[in-house]
């Protein structure tokens, strides 16, 4: 998506009225990401940064610590990949690990087909088809894969592990005391989401980082993980984490991009774009939850899916609110995330959103225990991202 350039004042963004709602939401969110991974100067070293409308990180590796929600799981043993390639929705043999200069060439390339790749995105389905959660697979030098999951879905993955290495050689250990994952915003060429960064891992006072381009899109920026020596040695509040990981989150949902159990869960892939974010392959063999993921790949038909809800900043919605339309006050779909910010994400049916011209609210209810139910009304618009292909809110 091609930003453009936006004035500074009284160190607020200015940006030009005629851009839609969502094209403000997603410079505003990057920038403040920018800005937030500037501020906490970790992991040091790597390679500079700059935002698309001035601003942001000049800073070198700058990036967020995803604390909070995000474990990283360790697993090694000869079978390792064995193990993942019947469990999960992506095709692990073509992970591998890869030098710098062969990652380098690999994502400036920007074709992957037939290539051996040391970071995939994939998912745990259930037997049905629906998503448990996501994860980051990352492929070392030390014959070992680090998978970087949802906290809340953590134990979930080591039980599933476990319950299928029976006699593999395979060890699983939750490795989070050690590692932590990182995100990085995205660096910008002529307004588009650029690959040019000089290293994306390196070591440092002994100390292995992991950072690769998004798997999902290189305008998320790129993600990995580091090594906990590697982190600032500035003791973060609680406030201060929870901050890092909503200017993500927030950047993430201006992009229609939803991660982890609480934004994924108990969905099918095809819903949540999975099957468009690089997370799923059709030409591998048989894992969990293949068949109905396939069927709905090739048989079935799209009703409904994620997209980005923006509203005023100094609102707020919540979780499984109602999004409604105007005109007839008809449900169009929930609401399935939102961490403030003037943003979040619903999952609407596509029939629906078809006949919106006359605008959206958000319902949410206040339940406080008793006998009265306090509902507040929320405008707000929705709509896709440049960068999406038209396929992904297409019935067709």
């Amino acid at each position: 998506m091609a930003f453009e350039e936006a004035e500074e004042e009284e160190e607020e963004f200015v940006f030009m009225s005629s851009r839609s709602a969502l094209e403000r939401a997603m410079a505003r969110t990057l920038d403040a990401f920018a800005r937030r991974a500037a501020a906490a100067k970790s992991p040091r070293g790597g390679a500079g940064l700059k935002t698309p409308f001035g601003g942001g990180s000049e800073k070198s590796g700058d990036g967020v610590v995803l604390s909070q929600s995000r474990a990283v799981v360790r697993l090694s043993g000869s079978d390792r990949a064995k193990l993942l390639q019947g469990l999960v929705t992506n095709d692990v043999d073509v992970l591998a690990w890869e030098k710098d200069e062969e990652r380098r060439k690999r994502e400036e390339s920007a074709s992957t087909s037939g290539k051996k790749k040391s970071e995939l995105y994939a998912a745990l389905l259930t037997p049905k088809g629906r998503i448990v959660t996501d994860m980051f697979l990352h492929a070392t030098n030390k014959n070992e894969i680090l998978i970087d999951s949802c906290r809340d879905a953590k134990d979930t993955l080591l039980t599933q592990i476990v319950r299928r290495k029976l006699r593999s050689d395979v060890s699983v250990e939750d490795a989070s005391e050690e590692l932590s994952v990182c995100v990085v915003p995205p660096s910008f060429d002529d307004g588009m989401p650029s690959s040019s960064f000089s290293s994306s891992s390196y070591d440092d006072d002994g100390a292995r980082v992991l950072l690769p381009a998004d798997p999902r899109w290189i305008g998320l920026g790129r993600r990995g993980i580091i090594s906990r020596m590697n982190q600032t040695t500035a003791k973060k509040t609680d406030e201060d984490v929870d901050l890092d990981e909503k200017v993500y989150a927030h950047w993430r949902h201006a992009n229609g991009v939803p991660e982890g159990s609480l934004e994924l869960g108990d969905r099918f892939p095809a819903e949540t774009r999975l099957t468009h974010l690089h997370a799923v392959s059709f030409t591998k063999g048989c894992y969990v939850g293949q068949e109905p993921t396939a069927r709905a790949e090739f048989q079935g038909e799209v009703r409904k899916g994620i997209v980005p809800v923006v509203f005023d900043e100094d609102k707020e919605i919540k979780v499984n609110g109602t999004v409604i339309s105007k005109k007839g006050g008809k449900e169009i779909g929930k609401v399935v995330a939102s961490r403030g910010g003037g943003v979040g994400l619903a999952l609407v049916r596509f029939a629906k959103v078809e006949n919106v011209s006359e605008g959206v609210s958000i319902e949410t209810v206040d339940d406080d225990g008793g006998e009265k139910e306090m509902k507040t009304f929320t405008e707000c618009e929705f709509g896709t991202p440049n960068w999406w292909s038209h396929r992904w809110t297409s019935r067709d």
